[in-house]
């Protein structure tokens, strides 16, 4: 298992930290491309106190602001966006601690949080059950003075990278409970048949439970199904992500659209210009790409300083502002309805700027589109601009779920 070495500790804004991504990223398509998983990218980003970032100094860490937190997330997903959604749910976990920090439960894991542990996703099953739904065939049974813990996940994000999992199974008085076990307890077996054609090796595959022993402090929580939900932005962070993945992606299109270009000797015979260089309509196009990637960030940062007004605002309970949480949903939302519009275009219009020599296997710039247009589909961007003119328009409720 990894540990942080506090002394070695990295800071976004340091140079050894920018060393690092730059590190990251000079494998990142040779990784895609060979279909390999990023285990040592991973290993070297929780030596770096990556997954410690918003944990405040008495807990740690360097007490990163929600906006800071975001925008280093942008940082290492122009880097490898395989790498940084691996630690999704690791900061949604962080989150949800420090919002009830003064709990001793909640520090004991925020102590696990700064040695460098990380904490991966096993909640989304298969079957007949919507999506979110918080029924699940997944069983938290008494067992032994504690639980037995039987079933089967998918959709794990980093769990394959993890030290811990956060499990959702519904318990014997048909209750939803959350636990948190070791990847590598009994019983618990990782499968690695996540196939997407995008996104391609983030652990994102099965996740299996055959009577893994939960003991009592493992337990997070136990809710009845019908349980009045409170304002939270926790499930917002957690959709911003996906976003800033997507921001990244665009600053890397950005990054290759530059290369792309200066690597081109020759132009077609009808083009204005004799090199692409200096061709004013490809220099048109990648301003246009790259202006797309400036607004991406802005968009993503803007949110994430919304959330950050509502974390900001939580009593002692853990409970923000009703109408600064809304206000922070809303913005997420609208972040994602407008990326999904643009970032796939942008991808598509990179490829425009090399010609035919832009689908190349070996320059593998078609992992961007891919990768874009796999993380956009986590959730309908129908259902959220609807979400979205019904708030506008009739002042309706966003939905309580984990997709807001």
């Amino acid at each position: 298992m990894t540990s942080v070495d506090h002394a070695h500790a990295l800071l976004p804004d340091s140079a050894e930290f920018a060393a690092l991504l730059a590190e990251i990223g000079a494998g990142a398509s040779d990784r895609d491309r060979n279909d390999e998983n990023p285990f040592d990218q991973v290993i070297a980003l929780k030596r770096a106190g990556f997954g410690a970032l918003r944990l405040p100094e008495r807990f740690g860490g360097p007490g990163l602001t929600v906006p800071q937190l975001f925008s280093t997330i942008i940082d290492v997903a122009r880097a490898d966006p395989i790498v940084a959604h691996i630690f999704r749910t690791h900061f949604w976990f962080v989150e949800e601690r420090l919002r009830t920090a003064d709990e001793p439960t909640s520090q004991a894991w925020l102590a696990k949080v700064a040695e460098g542990k990380t904490f991966g996703n096993a909640f989304s099953e298969k079957g007949a059950n919507a999506v979110g739904s918080l029924v699940f065939n997944t069983r938290l049974l008494p067992a032994d003075g504690g639980y037995r813990l039987d079933g089967e996940k998918f959709y794990s994000t980093g769990t394959l990278f993890s030290d811990y999992l956060t499990v959702a199974a519904t318990t014997d008085h048909d209750s939803v409970a959350t636990v948190v076990v070791p990847a590598d307890r009994t019983g618990v077996r990782l499968i690695d048949d996540w196939d997407g054609f995008g996104q391609r090796r983030t652990g994102t595959g099965t996740t299996v439970f055959s009577d893994v022993a939960v003991a009592p402090d493992e337990l997070l929580s136990d809710s009845p199904y019908d349980a009045e939900p409170e304002p939270t932005v926790q499930y917002a962070s957690l959709q911003l992500f996906i976003h800033a993945v997507v921001a990244g992606i665009l600053e890397s299109v950005v990054d290759d659209g530059v290369a792309l270009l200066r690597s081109r000797e020759r132009s077609f015979s009808h083009a204005v210009a004799e090199r692409p260089t200096e061709d004013p309509l490809l220099q048109r196009q990648l301003g246009e790409i790259a202006s797309t990637a400036f607004i991406a960030r802005a968009a993503v940062l803007d949110a994430a300083a919304a959330i950050g007004a509502a974390t900001d605002s939580q009593t002692a309970t853990g409970v923000p502002d009703a109408d600064l949480a809304t206000e922070a949903q809303l913005k997420v939302a609208k972040v994602k309805v407008h990326l999904d519009a643009v970032a796939p275009e942008a991808a598509t219009r990179l490829l425009e700027l090399g010609g035919a020599s832009a689908s190349s296997r070996t320059r593998n710039l078609d992992r961007h589109w891919r990768n874009i247009r796999t993380i956009t589909l986590h959730n309908p961007v129908g259902l959220k601009a609807r979400a979205i003119g019904q708030n506008l328009l009739h002042g309706t409720a966003l939905p309580a779920n984990a997709y807001f």
